[in-house]
């Protein structure tokens, strides 16, 4: 139901209840007004959209003679049905009903309401998921938003409720908050995004540079494809930030997206500036994807020079020079 005063409303459901106001006496109802119990630090907007539901557990008789009742006829702000586009009276279960009351009155999870959940597509960012976190165990949800935080994916799941009007959204979930769609989602969702990706990308930056790697490269498309689907994650960190960078830099090349190419070079050129031997991993890690990029053979000499002054520096360095010791380079 809806009312636009949560307060005013809350007294006349207690009258109600109290049988004060309401000539269908005999069917007994439960009633739950959200917004008076949210936080006042909370959002505004989900404050502005709770603001505006009632929850009432009743008969469709009992309903419509609150509805119909003196009080609410004659009142300025309307008790009403809430409805979907084509004006059907919404209903939800009472699962959906305690899955909401209890989220709200625990104040645990951080959540906010979006827009209805879009059809999935192909790609990572919109896969499905099962939650298994307290009250929403086993609902089913869409992948909104991945976040790469301290090295960990966070991910913000969509849930659709209310008759599928509308989503509550959960943030910062990990992967042991859900159960993936399917076993690839879940070894790129598990543990390090960029480890996960950088092995991979390094095997199919060899079978692009093979001249007979047609084969190769239409089995390689696919995973190519949904590596590139993150490419507009949030990261915090610079470091990894830089990196995911240059591995969607190489996503790019292989894929031969030519403008998002040219942004990505523009990008970690302008970061690394004037720097012609790596001060660090991360510039040497930047380097190799310029190499890639750029095929001029002054970026892979440095990080070859790097290594040897640096054996302690990740091995997938290493594991990238292996790859493209064999690329013809072009003139600067």
């Amino acid at each position: 139901m809806i009312h636009l005063s949560p307060q005013l409303i809350e007294t006349m459901l207690h009258m109600e209840q109290q049988g004060e106001s309401c000539p269908v006496k005999s069917d007994s109802f439960e009633y739950f007004v959200p917004y008076l119990f949210m936080r006042p630090d909370s959002t505004d907007e989900i404050r502005e959209i709770f603001h505006h539901f009632v929850f009432i557990r009743a008969s469709q008789e009992r309903l419509r003679a609150m509805v119909e009742s003196e009080w609410n006829t004659r009142s300025r702000l309307h008790l009403r049905y809430y409805r979907d586009r084509s004006g059907k009276n919404i209903t939800i279960s009472d699962e959906e009903y305690q899955q909401l009351r209890s989220t709200i009155l625990n104040r645990q999870l951080k959540i906010f309401f979006g827009k209805p959940v879009e059809p999935v597509g192909q790609m990572a960012v919109g896969d499905r998921v099962t939650l298994l976190i307290d009250d929403w165990h086993g609902k089913q949800g869409k992948i909104e938003r991945i976040r790469l935080k301290k090295g960990r994916v966070s991910m913000t799941v969509a849930v659709d409720i209310l008759g599928h009007t509308k989503s509550v959204n959960f943030e910062d979930l990990h992967d042991g908050d859900v159960i993936f769609s399917d076993r690839d989602t879940e070894q790129l969702l598990t543990g390090n995004l960029i480890s996960n990706i950088e092995g991979p990308i390094a095997t199919m930056l060899e079978h692009y540079f093979r001249k007979d790697n047609a084969e190769l490269m239409r089995r390689d498309f696919p995973r190519l494809n949904r590596y590139f689907s993150y490419a507009n994650i949030q990261i915090d960190s610079e470091e990894d930030r830089l990196c995911f960078t240059s591995l969607m830099l190489m996503c790019a090349v292989m894929l031969r997206e030519s403008a998002v190419v040219e942004r990505y070079q523009r990008q970690l050129s302008e970061w690394l500036g004037e720097v012609t031997v790596p001060r660090s991993d991360t510039d040497a890690y930047v380097m190799l994807a310029l190499f890639v990029s750029t095929r001029n053979p002054r970026y892979r000499d440095a990080v070859k020079s790097y290594r040897k002054t640096h054996p302690n520096c990740p091995p997938i360095l290493g594991t990238l020079i292996n790859k493209l010791r064999n690329i013809p380079t072009l003139k600067p």
